[in-house]
């Protein structure tokens, strides 16, 4: 997508993240985590467009983020089988009430980002922005890593950055386990070198991803009815030449 040398840079929205996270850590909504090295030149895989910074989800977000609720307030659960592999394609879920689900599950809330940690479904890329959730909480699954991104951090570009093949790929290489119970590491999940774009440029980026995604979409379609035709075609030719 086009640059623009009047959006606001990404180092303003990093800032304004750590001011907000200082103001959660002082109200007791988060707790204080360890200092944040930063991301070293060896670290960094390749170089940035002008007005982007290397973070960490860690430095952006709320790392498995926790929801106070009242335990009679309904809430979605969502199981690891409603968890969507596609990028266009939305979670499923269903209500609950909160007591029933606010122990021994994994937290997350409306624009939440999480992703499978365990064997296939993570290679798979089963992840998904948690949208539409009853009361805005909801709790599932325990094979998920979260993030709660901060100051207007778009979810869906966090989204496509979880889904690419470089985080995956390098993912699969670092998981622990044994075989058919291989987890990915959390410090992979929050301290993988995460290139930040100025907001502005984050909706651009999505905007375009997603109209990709739509036309190969559409291509696949294409392709599968033509070769119905194609078959369908084949078959009468066959049945044709049988009858003569």
């Amino acid at each position: 997508v086009p640059q623009d040398p009047t959006d606001e840079p990404a180092s303003a929205l990093l800032q304004k993240i750590r001011t907000e996270k200082d103001r959660l850590i002082a109200t007791g909504q988060i707790k204080q985590g360890k200092r944040l090295p930063p991301i070293t030149d060896e670290e960094k895989p390749f170089a940035l467009p002008v007005g982007w910074e290397w973070s960490s989800l860690a430095a952006v977000g709320v790392i498995s983020p926790r929801n106070y609720v009242a335990d009679d307030a309904s809430a979605s659960f969502v199981e690891m089988r409603s968890i969507p592999v596609a990028f266009g394609e939305t979670h499923r879920s269903e209500e609950r009430p909160w007591r029933d689900i606010k122990s021994g599950f994994t937290h997350f809330a409306e624009g939440d980002v999480g992703i499978a940690k365990i064997t296939p479904c993570f290679e798979n890329g089963k992840s998904t922005v948690f949208q539409n959730l009853s009361n805005g909480v909801g709790a599932g699954t325990t094979e998920l890593h979260v993030v709660r991104p901060l100051c207007g951090l778009i979810p869906q570009y966090v989204l496509i950055f979880l889904k690419s093949p470089t985080f995956l790929m390098t993912g699969e290489g670092v998981m622990t386990g044994s075989a058919g119970q291989k987890r990915l590491p959390r410090a992979y999940f929050e301290n993988t070198p995460f290139p930040l774009p100025p907001l502005a440029e984050q909706s651009r980026i999505v905007t375009r991803v997603t109209a990709l995604r739509r036309l190969c979409a559409d291509l696949r379609q294409r392709l599968a009815e033509r070769q119905s035709v194609q078959a369908r075609l084949a078959e009468a030719l066959v049945g044709q030449a049988g009858s003569t």
